[in-house]
Protein backbone atom coordinates (compact mmCIF):
# COMPACT_ATOMS: atom_id res chain seq x y z
CA UNK A 1 0.00 0.00 0.00
CA UNK A 2 0.91 3.48 -0.73
CA UNK A 3 -0.31 5.96 1.89
CA UNK A 4 -0.12 9.69 0.28
CA UNK A 5 -0.91 11.44 3.26
CA UNK A 6 0.87 10.43 6.50
CA UNK A 7 1.84 13.07 9.56
CA UNK A 8 5.65 11.71 9.95
CA UNK A 9 7.80 14.22 9.66
CA UNK A 10 4.92 16.28 11.96
CA UNK A 11 5.13 13.27 14.33
CA UNK A 12 9.37 13.01 14.09
CA UNK A 13 9.71 16.91 14.69
CA UNK A 14 7.44 16.72 17.90
CA UNK A 15 9.65 13.62 19.09
CA UNK A 16 12.56 15.94 18.86
CA UNK A 17 11.05 18.94 20.45
CA UNK A 18 9.54 16.64 23.41
CA UNK A 19 13.26 14.99 23.33
CA UNK A 20 10.70 11.64 23.67
CA UNK A 21 11.23 9.60 20.67
CA UNK A 22 9.08 6.69 22.31
CA UNK A 23 6.54 7.49 19.33
CA UNK A 24 8.83 6.51 16.51
CA UNK A 25 10.65 3.95 18.24
CA UNK A 26 7.21 2.23 18.96
CA UNK A 27 6.05 2.38 15.49
CA UNK A 28 9.24 1.04 14.14
CA UNK A 29 8.21 -2.04 16.48
CA UNK A 30 5.11 -2.06 14.93
CA UNK A 31 5.93 -1.81 10.84
CA UNK A 32 5.31 -4.31 9.06
CA UNK A 33 7.02 -4.18 5.81
CA UNK A 34 4.45 -5.97 3.89
CA UNK A 35 1.97 -3.63 5.06
CA UNK A 36 2.51 0.24 4.17
CA UNK A 37 5.45 0.15 1.84
CA UNK A 38 5.31 4.09 0.62
CA UNK A 39 3.79 7.19 1.88
CA UNK A 40 3.73 11.01 1.84
CA UNK A 41 5.33 12.40 5.23
CA UNK A 42 3.65 15.30 5.70
CA UNK A 43 4.93 18.75 7.79
CA UNK A 44 1.75 20.17 9.11
CA UNK A 45 1.70 23.88 9.96
CA UNK A 46 -1.58 24.84 11.74
CA UNK A 47 -2.90 28.42 13.30
CA UNK A 48 -0.38 29.22 15.87
CA UNK A 49 -3.64 28.71 18.59
CA UNK A 50 -4.24 25.53 17.01
CA UNK A 51 -0.83 24.30 17.13
CA UNK A 52 -0.38 25.88 21.03
CA UNK A 53 -3.57 23.35 21.68
CA UNK A 54 -2.58 20.21 19.78
CA UNK A 55 1.17 20.02 20.01
CA UNK A 56 1.66 21.77 23.74
CA UNK A 57 5.07 22.85 22.77
CA UNK A 58 6.91 25.70 21.02
CA UNK A 59 6.10 24.24 17.65
CA UNK A 60 7.22 27.94 15.73
CA UNK A 61 10.55 28.61 17.94
CA UNK A 62 12.11 28.48 14.35
CA UNK A 63 11.98 29.06 10.77
CA UNK A 64 9.89 26.78 8.66
CA UNK A 65 12.94 25.99 6.48
CA UNK A 66 15.47 24.95 9.81
CA UNK A 67 12.02 23.14 10.88
CA UNK A 68 11.86 20.83 7.71
CA UNK A 69 15.77 20.52 7.74
CA UNK A 70 15.77 18.83 10.89
CA UNK A 71 12.53 16.85 10.18
CA UNK A 72 14.27 15.54 7.03
CA UNK A 73 17.36 14.59 9.07
CA UNK A 74 15.63 12.48 11.52
CA UNK A 75 13.57 10.93 8.88
CA UNK A 76 16.29 9.52 6.97
CA UNK A 77 17.51 8.21 10.44
CA UNK A 78 14.38 6.52 11.06
CA UNK A 79 12.80 5.07 8.17
CA UNK A 80 13.19 1.11 7.57
CA UNK A 81 14.56 0.36 4.52
CA UNK A 82 11.96 -0.51 2.07
CA UNK A 83 10.04 1.85 2.58
CA UNK A 84 9.62 4.84 -0.08
CA UNK A 85 8.87 8.10 0.72
CA UNK A 86 7.78 11.66 -0.66
CA UNK A 87 7.69 14.99 1.62
CA UNK A 88 5.19 17.33 1.87
CA UNK A 89 4.39 20.23 3.99
CA UNK A 90 0.46 20.83 4.67
CA UNK A 91 0.34 24.88 5.76
CA UNK A 92 2.42 27.34 4.31
CA UNK A 93 1.45 29.23 6.81
CA UNK A 94 5.24 30.52 7.94
CA UNK A 95 6.55 30.59 4.59
CA UNK A 96 7.95 34.48 4.05
CA UNK A 97 7.29 34.20 0.55
CA UNK A 98 7.22 31.50 -2.18
CA UNK A 99 11.02 31.70 -2.50
CA UNK A 100 11.04 29.70 0.57
CA UNK A 101 10.18 26.65 -1.86
CA UNK A 102 13.86 26.92 -3.71
CA UNK A 103 15.67 26.52 -0.29
CA UNK A 104 12.79 23.81 0.58
CA UNK A 105 12.96 22.07 -2.58
CA UNK A 106 17.07 21.79 -2.34
CA UNK A 107 16.42 20.04 1.47
CA UNK A 108 14.32 17.54 -0.56
CA UNK A 109 10.56 19.05 -0.54
CA UNK A 110 8.59 17.70 -2.68
CA UNK A 111 4.73 18.79 -2.50
CA UNK A 112 2.86 21.56 -0.85
CA UNK A 113 -0.40 22.22 0.37
CA UNK A 114 -0.72 25.44 0.37
CA UNK A 115 -3.46 25.65 3.13
CA UNK A 116 -4.59 23.83 6.06
CA UNK A 117 -8.09 24.59 7.59
CA UNK A 118 -7.44 28.19 8.59
CA UNK A 119 -6.45 31.39 6.74
CA UNK A 120 -3.01 32.23 5.98
CA UNK A 121 -1.64 34.73 3.10
CA UNK A 122 -1.46 32.27 0.40
CA UNK A 123 -5.60 31.40 0.54
CA UNK A 124 -8.25 29.95 2.88
CA UNK A 125 -9.14 26.39 4.23
CA UNK A 126 -12.19 24.88 4.19
CA UNK A 127 -12.74 27.64 8.16
CA UNK A 128 -12.94 30.69 5.89
CA UNK A 129 -14.75 31.80 2.82
CA UNK A 130 -11.88 33.64 1.32
CA UNK A 131 -10.10 32.54 -1.96
CA UNK A 132 -6.64 32.66 -3.45
CA UNK A 133 -4.51 35.83 -2.67
CA UNK A 134 -1.43 37.49 -5.37
CA UNK A 135 0.74 36.03 -2.90
CA UNK A 136 -0.64 32.27 -3.50
CA UNK A 137 -0.56 32.50 -7.15
CA UNK A 138 2.89 33.57 -6.64
CA UNK A 139 3.43 30.13 -4.45
CA UNK A 140 1.37 27.36 -7.08
CA UNK A 141 3.68 29.70 -10.30
CA UNK A 142 6.79 28.60 -8.21
CA UNK A 143 5.75 25.51 -7.61
CA UNK A 144 4.94 24.72 -10.86
CA UNK A 145 8.39 25.56 -12.35
CA UNK A 146 10.01 23.72 -8.89
CA UNK A 147 7.90 20.49 -10.19
CA UNK A 148 6.92 20.70 -6.51
CA UNK A 149 3.50 18.70 -6.47
CA UNK A 150 0.09 20.94 -5.17
CA UNK A 151 -2.00 19.21 -2.69
CA UNK A 152 -5.58 20.43 -3.04
CA UNK A 153 -6.75 18.73 0.40
CA UNK A 154 -8.11 21.50 2.93
CA UNK A 155 -8.51 24.20 0.26
CA UNK A 156 -11.86 25.32 0.52
CA UNK A 157 -14.15 25.78 -2.24
CA UNK A 158 -13.25 29.05 -3.42
CA UNK A 159 -9.49 28.51 -3.09
CA UNK A 160 -9.98 25.15 -4.81
CA UNK A 161 -11.52 26.83 -7.66
CA UNK A 162 -9.44 29.84 -7.79
CA UNK A 163 -6.18 27.00 -8.24
CA UNK A 164 -7.83 25.26 -10.72
CA UNK A 165 -8.69 28.53 -12.83
CA UNK A 166 -4.92 30.15 -12.32
CA UNK A 167 -3.17 27.00 -13.66
CA UNK A 168 -6.00 26.88 -16.89
CA UNK A 169 -5.65 30.30 -17.35
CA UNK A 170 -1.81 30.55 -17.54
CA UNK A 171 -1.53 27.45 -18.91
CA UNK A 172 0.61 25.84 -16.17
CA UNK A 173 1.34 21.99 -16.33
CA UNK A 174 0.81 21.18 -12.54
CA UNK A 175 1.74 18.22 -10.43
CA UNK A 176 -1.72 18.70 -8.55
CA UNK A 177 -4.14 16.27 -6.33
CA UNK A 178 -5.52 16.15 -3.34
CA UNK A 179 -3.64 13.72 -0.98
CA UNK A 180 -6.83 12.93 1.64
CA UNK A 181 -10.32 13.97 0.60
CA UNK A 182 -13.14 11.54 -0.31
CA UNK A 183 -16.63 12.40 -1.53
CA UNK A 184 -19.31 14.64 -0.15
CA UNK A 185 -21.75 13.19 -2.10
CA UNK A 186 -21.42 10.42 0.28
CA UNK A 187 -20.10 12.28 3.11
CA UNK A 188 -21.35 15.74 3.74
CA UNK A 189 -17.91 17.27 5.19
CA UNK A 190 -16.74 20.71 3.84
CA UNK A 191 -13.12 18.82 3.92
CA UNK A 192 -14.37 16.68 1.20
CA UNK A 193 -14.62 16.96 -2.74
CA UNK A 194 -18.11 17.74 -4.66
CA UNK A 195 -18.21 15.61 -7.74
CA UNK A 196 -17.30 18.77 -9.99
CA UNK A 197 -14.02 19.19 -7.94
CA UNK A 198 -13.11 15.45 -8.32
CA UNK A 199 -14.11 15.77 -12.15
CA UNK A 200 -11.79 18.80 -11.89
CA UNK A 201 -8.47 17.06 -10.58
CA UNK A 202 -9.09 13.93 -12.79
CA UNK A 203 -8.97 16.66 -15.93
CA UNK A 204 -5.59 17.78 -15.11
CA UNK A 205 -3.96 14.17 -14.62
CA UNK A 206 -4.13 14.28 -10.82
CA UNK A 207 -5.48 11.84 -8.19
CA UNK A 208 -8.24 11.79 -5.49
CA UNK A 209 -6.30 9.92 -2.42
CA UNK A 210 -9.12 8.58 -0.37
CA UNK A 211 -9.44 9.12 3.53
CA UNK A 212 -9.74 6.66 6.19
CA UNK A 213 -10.56 8.94 8.92
CA UNK A 214 -13.93 7.93 10.38
CA UNK A 215 -15.79 11.59 10.25
CA UNK A 216 -14.89 11.58 6.47
CA UNK A 217 -16.38 8.18 5.55
CA UNK A 218 -19.69 9.04 7.51
CA UNK A 219 -20.72 12.09 8.99
CA UNK A 220 -21.17 12.06 12.82
CA UNK A 221 -19.20 8.79 12.69
CA UNK A 222 -16.66 10.16 16.24
CA UNK A 223 -20.08 10.69 17.92
CA UNK A 224 -21.55 7.53 17.24
CA UNK A 225 -18.26 5.81 17.85
CA UNK A 226 -17.77 7.29 21.21
CA UNK A 227 -21.13 6.37 22.24
CA UNK A 228 -20.99 2.28 20.81
CA UNK A 229 -17.28 1.93 23.03
CA UNK A 230 -17.30 -0.78 25.15
CA UNK A 231 -20.35 -2.46 23.69
CA UNK A 232 -20.71 -5.24 20.97
CA UNK A 233 -22.16 -3.09 18.45
CA UNK A 234 -19.10 -0.63 18.14
CA UNK A 235 -17.01 -3.60 16.01
CA UNK A 236 -20.00 -4.32 14.26
CA UNK A 237 -19.94 -0.46 13.57
CA UNK A 238 -16.24 -0.58 13.04
CA UNK A 239 -16.87 -2.83 9.90
CA UNK A 240 -19.81 -0.85 8.70
CA UNK A 241 -17.23 2.22 8.04
CA UNK A 242 -14.98 -0.26 6.22
CA UNK A 243 -17.39 -1.11 3.98
CA UNK A 244 -18.48 2.54 3.66
CA UNK A 245 -14.50 3.26 2.99
CA UNK A 246 -14.66 1.55 0.18
CA UNK A 247 -18.25 2.70 -1.38
CA UNK A 248 -16.17 6.22 -1.69
CA UNK A 249 -13.61 5.03 -3.92
CA UNK A 250 -16.79 2.91 -5.86
CA UNK A 251 -18.36 5.99 -6.18
CA UNK A 252 -15.50 8.12 -7.37
CA UNK A 253 -14.61 4.92 -9.81
CA UNK A 254 -18.30 5.30 -11.15
CA UNK A 255 -17.99 9.20 -11.95
CA UNK A 256 -14.93 9.24 -13.57
CA UNK A 257 -15.65 5.39 -15.19
CA UNK A 258 -11.87 4.42 -14.64
CA UNK A 259 -10.20 3.91 -11.17
CA UNK A 260 -6.61 5.43 -12.37
CA UNK A 261 -7.26 8.90 -10.19
CA UNK A 262 -7.74 6.59 -7.13
CA UNK A 263 -5.36 6.07 -4.10
CA UNK A 264 -5.22 5.21 -0.44
CA UNK A 265 -4.06 7.05 2.59
CA UNK A 266 -4.65 7.00 6.07
CA UNK A 267 -3.67 10.77 7.79
CA UNK A 268 -3.06 8.36 10.97
CA UNK A 269 -3.48 10.83 13.78
CA UNK A 270 -2.74 8.21 16.65
CA UNK A 271 0.02 10.30 17.68
CA UNK A 272 -2.54 13.22 18.99
CA UNK A 273 -2.92 13.75 22.35
CA UNK A 274 -6.56 15.36 22.51
CA UNK A 275 -9.92 12.82 23.21
CA UNK A 276 -11.30 12.91 19.83
CA UNK A 277 -8.82 12.05 17.90
CA UNK A 278 -8.91 8.30 19.48
CA UNK A 279 -12.05 8.01 16.90
CA UNK A 280 -10.29 9.06 14.17
CA UNK A 281 -8.76 5.96 12.72
CA UNK A 282 -11.10 2.63 10.83
CA UNK A 283 -8.37 0.46 9.83
CA UNK A 284 -5.08 -0.76 12.00
CA UNK A 285 -2.10 1.12 11.04
CA UNK A 286 -0.29 -2.30 10.78
CA UNK A 287 -2.57 -4.63 9.09
CA UNK A 288 -4.16 -1.58 7.02
CA UNK A 289 -3.23 -3.10 3.93
CA UNK A 290 -4.23 -6.57 4.07
CA UNK A 291 -7.31 -5.39 5.49
CA UNK A 292 -8.44 -3.22 2.69
CA UNK A 293 -6.99 -5.07 0.33
CA UNK A 294 -9.62 -7.88 1.46
CA UNK A 295 -12.50 -5.39 0.89
CA UNK A 296 -11.55 -4.34 -2.27
CA UNK A 297 -11.35 -7.62 -3.66
CA UNK A 298 -15.19 -8.18 -3.32
CA UNK A 299 -15.33 -5.50 -6.11
CA UNK A 300 -12.67 -5.24 -8.00
CA UNK A 301 -9.62 -7.84 -9.89
CA UNK A 302 -6.58 -8.23 -8.15
CA UNK A 303 -5.22 -6.46 -11.34
CA UNK A 304 -7.36 -3.29 -10.23
CA UNK A 305 -7.01 -3.85 -6.13
CA UNK A 306 -2.97 -2.96 -7.36
CA UNK A 307 -3.88 -0.14 -9.15
CA UNK A 308 -5.74 1.74 -6.47
CA UNK A 309 -3.43 0.17 -3.16
CA UNK A 310 -0.12 1.46 -4.78
CA UNK A 311 0.02 1.47 -8.59
CA UNK A 312 -1.59 4.75 -9.30
CA UNK A 313 -0.07 7.09 -6.65
CA UNK A 314 3.46 5.63 -7.66
CA UNK A 315 2.68 6.32 -11.33
CA UNK A 316 1.91 9.86 -10.64
CA UNK A 317 4.13 10.81 -8.25
CA UNK A 318 7.28 9.84 -10.00
CA UNK A 319 6.42 12.85 -11.65
CA UNK A 320 8.27 14.79 -8.39
CA UNK A 321 10.56 12.14 -7.09
CA UNK A 322 12.00 8.55 -8.43
CA UNK A 323 10.37 5.74 -7.09
CA UNK A 324 12.65 3.06 -6.90
CA UNK A 325 10.89 -0.15 -6.28
CA UNK A 326 13.85 -1.63 -5.61
CA UNK A 327 14.91 0.31 -2.42
CA UNK A 328 12.77 2.88 -1.99
CA UNK A 329 15.41 4.87 -0.90
CA UNK A 330 16.91 8.40 -2.16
Amino acid sequence: MFDTHYDLLTKLYISYKRNDFKYIENWLKNYNSDNVTGLIANLCFMSEEEMEKEYDINYLDNSVIEIFKKSIELLYKYLPAGINCITSIEGCDYFKDENDLIDLKKLGLNAIAPVWNNKNKFGSGNRSSLGLTTLGEKLISKAVELSIGIDLSHANERTFWDIINYIKKNNLNPIIYASHSNARSICENSRNLTDEQIKAIYELGGFVGILSNSGFVEKNAYKTRENLKGTNEYYDFINYLKKKYVSHILYINKLLGCIDNIAVCTDDMGFCELDDYSECPIFDYKTVARELRLELLNYYSEEEVNKIMHENAEKYLSKIYKIDKNSYRR
